[in-house]
């Protein structure tokens, strides 16, 4: 089973935020005009998702997620892959992600953590920076 990575289109943005919903992620600002979101499909449905949000040349890494039922089959990894190569591409020098369970994952891929004042402004006044996630959620930088 190929998996066949795309930007999302506006009617898949219900799906999206279901699927988000399922795995206890947010939604409540990925309709906002600065972010992208990407989907991964298998058959034509939907099984993985990642959003990209841009201030110029630094983005804020959006929810990935993996549905139910393809987790560990390294879908995670291809679209995050994808996302990375769509910024470098894209003249993005910094990839910024707020996490509370996926430290140890995005490590891997050479995020690394950075406190919240290293933050630049345009990520610390995000809705997900300022309200969506905690405080105490983990900041981690990968330089492109």
């Amino acid at each position: 089973m190929e998996m066949h990575i795309r930007k999302a289109i506006e009617n898949e943005y219900r799906a999206i935020t279901h699927l988000l919903a399922s795995n206890q992620l947010p939604t409540a600002d990925i309709y906002e005009k600065n972010i992208t979101l990407f989907v991964g499909l298998i058959d034509e449905k939907i099984v993985a998702t990642i959003g990209i949000e841009t201030y110029g040349n630094e983005a804020l890494l959006r929810s990935l997620c993996v549905k139910e039922g393809f987790k560990n089959q390294k879908l995670g990894e291809k679209i995050l892959t994808y996302l990375i190569s769509f910024c470098a591409t894209a003249n993005i020098q910094t990839v910024y992600l707020l996490t509370t369970t996926a430290e140890h994952y995005f490590e891997r891929y050479g995020f690394e953590k950075i406190g919240r004042e290293k933050t630049p402004q345009s990520i610390q006044n995000t809705r997900e920076f300022q309200d969506i996630c905690p405080s105490s959620a983990i900041i981690m930088a990968l330089k492109l």
